[in-house]
């Protein structure tokens, strides 16, 4: 439907399909960053005693990559059209740079999913924080959807290194310096849902790393612990930090773990995560694509 540029590195990509399952916020798609139709055939390219060969076939050398690329998906809506899906995503590699320079309204496109499982909206917390770092906000937005329609009292929290680098809508004007809730991010507004913006460098809101803003605002409302739940996604050390403090403080908290895929139905074997279990050495690897991508914190194991 769309392919718009939100900020110097984010693009919202708006997909319709006739029908698609059913999606739950935090689940992702596997998305194919090349045209659709026949490929050219695989050959052989011979390996000289000299050295490693030369590769140029398109899937291996070229702007269209062979893996599809994992993506959270960040809204969906039911229409008489059909299904509209929301992807934001990062230019970053040759998959990503492909999408937001070739692909264009009208053109069709192939996608997996939904695959993994979601963030589960828990019955007995009537309060809940999103917090999302970077490329990490967009799933964000579709769980501020979900908990709205739940009936639960949200606040969001949103990180990035740069005002530049936010893949949202924003009112700089709105946006609270002291790391106060406030109306200022759009997707999240219409959610009836206030948001506090951080940034690393203090060009935009709370002025340091997201964490320490949602630190501030635990300090500042003194909730009762077991009426909160808290969700994450984003940058590992930003979502370590989230757990660490939701768990010294005894909040419930879910992550959203991100890894490389490149299947996302656990036939690789490839996207592993470290997570406590009742073995010999008190942990197993579970995968991110099939297990995951949403564990509950306290499960995590950190390198």
């Amino acid at each position: 439907m769309s392919n718009e540029r939100l900020c110097p590195e984010h693009y919202l990509l708006r997909l319709r399909a006739a029908e698609f399952p059913p999606t739950l916020a935090g689940q992702f798609v596997q998305l194919q960053c090349r045209r659709l139709g026949e490929q050219d055939p695989a050959r052989e390219v011979p390996w000289p005693a000299a050295g490693p060969p030369r590769l140029t076939q398109a899937e291996l050398a070229g702007r269209e990559p062979f893996l599809r690329r994992p993506f959270s998906l960040a809204g969906r809506r039911d229409t008489p059209a059909g299904v509209e899906l929301d992807l934001i995503y990062r230019t970053v590699g040759t998959g990503t740079h492909w999408l937001a320079e070739v692909v264009r309204p009208g053109q069709r496109l192939s996608v997996l999913g939904p695959l993994g499982n979601g963030f589960a909206v828990r019955a007995d917390k009537p309060r809940a924080a999103l917090i999302g770092g970077g490329v990490g906000i967009p799933p964000m937005i579709y769980l501020a959807e979900t908990l709205a329609r739940a009936g639960k009292q949200s606040v969001a929290f949103h990180g990035a290194r740069t005002a530049a680098l936010l893949p949202v809508a924003v009112a700089g004007d709105a946006v609270s310096p002291a790391g106060r809730p406030t109306p200022c991010v759009e997707p999240f507004a219409r959610a009836d849902v206030p948001s506090v913006v951080a940034t690393d460098d203090g060009s935009l809101g709370f002025a340091g790393m997201v964490s320490r803003a949602f630190e501030s605002w635990l300090d500042a409302e003194r909730l009762d612990p077991s009426s909160l739940a808290v969700y994450s996604c984003g940058p590992e050390p930003m979502m370590r930090a989230v757990a660490e403090l939701c768990l010294t403080r005894g909040i419930d908290c879910q992550l959203c773990m991100e890894r490389h895929m490149a299947c996302g139905m656990g036939t690789c074997q490839s996207c592993v995560v470290k997570i406590r279990d009742d073995t010999p050495q008190g942990w197993s690897f579970k995968l991110c694509c099939t297990d995951g991508p949403v564990f509950e914190a306290g499960r995590i194991v950190w390198a």
